[in-house]
């Protein structure tokens, strides 16, 4: 008996999606567009985050420029001492030489680097912090050495990272009010679209309900229609993305390449979970939403 049902509904909601083809391909298309859209803001969030790691890496990363005429035995010493913290990863000493290599070998400083005469950079020490809230920390307990640079002791940025930071929970908040206002608009668009299809059957559901079916028996194949319309719109704004995910990304690295994007295959298949539990999930609320006063009537 119940395969019986389940079998009629989902005969009844092709039948309805057919039926009505207009209304229903204008259901699709406009859940796709919303879908699109939050697929775009689930990927612009994910991109972000890739970018907030990539600068998170290196602002966690501190140079402690050594004063000129400082022996190193006192700079191997802070070194020991640095590398005995336990909020300090790694710490890696470079000398003036290294420095200027490093510095000639950054494609960023090509025209600089030809201009340089003698070498002006400070030996440093590399520190690698464990968390980027201890940062701060090692970074006042470089300035309180006796060999740093005191006109120039860290590369530390305070105001960027803490605008950073601030930057990720606004993009955040943004990106959850957004995909709200998307989901009720998917979820009245469905409901209109399932009244609609309940408006056409007005009469055939007055003679099942007066032979007495259930609410569900007459409810499921609604039901149905709004999962399937869902997750039809889903398949195609998630085609149209996984398209145009790569290329996008890939015209973004050539215009803009300091910034540490890059395409990542593995949310491919977590952003198709998603779509296509969204759409189903959106096709399901919206028609048991929109057939219920009808039914109860």
């Amino acid at each position: 008996m119940m395969l019986r049902n389940l079998k009629f509904a989902f005969n009844s909601a092709w039948q309805s999606f057919w039926r009505n083809l207009a209304v229903s391909l204008a259901a699709v298309l406009s859940i796709t567009l919303i879908l699109i859209l939050a697929g775009v803001n689930l990927l612009v969030g994910h991109a972000f985050s890739q970018v907030l790691d990539g600068f998170r890496d290196k602002v966690s990363e501190i140079s402690v420029n050594v004063s000129d005429d400082t022996p190193l035995t006192n700079v191997y010493d802070f070194q020991q001492q640095l590398a005995a913290d336990p909020r300090v990863a790694s710490v890696k000493f470079v000398t003036k030489d290294e420095a200027l290599a490093q510095f000639k070998a950054d494609p960023q400083n090509g025209v600089l680097a030809q201009q340089i005469e003698g070498n002006p950079l400070d030996a440093k020490l590399d520190v690698q912090v464990k968390n980027l809230s201890d940062v701060v920390a090692i970074d006042a307990k470089a300035r309180q050495w006796s060999g740093v640079d005191p006109t120039d002791p860290t590369n530390y940025q305070g105001d960027f990272i803490n605008r950073m930071l601030q930057l990720s929970q606004w993009l955040g908040l943004a990106g959850v009010v957004l995909l709200v206002i998307l989901l009720i608009v998917s979820i009245v668009i469905v409901m209109n679209t399932i009244r609609t299809a309940v408006y056409h059957r007005r009469k055939e559901i007055e003679v099942m309900k007066l032979v007495g079916a259930t609410e569900w028996f007459v409810r499921g194949p609604f039901v149905i229609e709004g999962i399937m319309t869902g997750l039809v719109a889903a398949a195609i704004a998630l085609a149209l993305l996984v398209i145009s995910y790569e290329p996008v990304v890939s015209r973004f690295k050539s215009d803009v390449g300091f910034i540490p994007l890059s395409y990542d295959p593995a949310f491919i298949s977590s952003l198709a979970t998603d779509l296509l539990l969204a759409g189903a999930l959106l096709g399901a609320l919206g028609s048991y939403i929109g057939v219920r006063r009808y039914v109860r009537i």
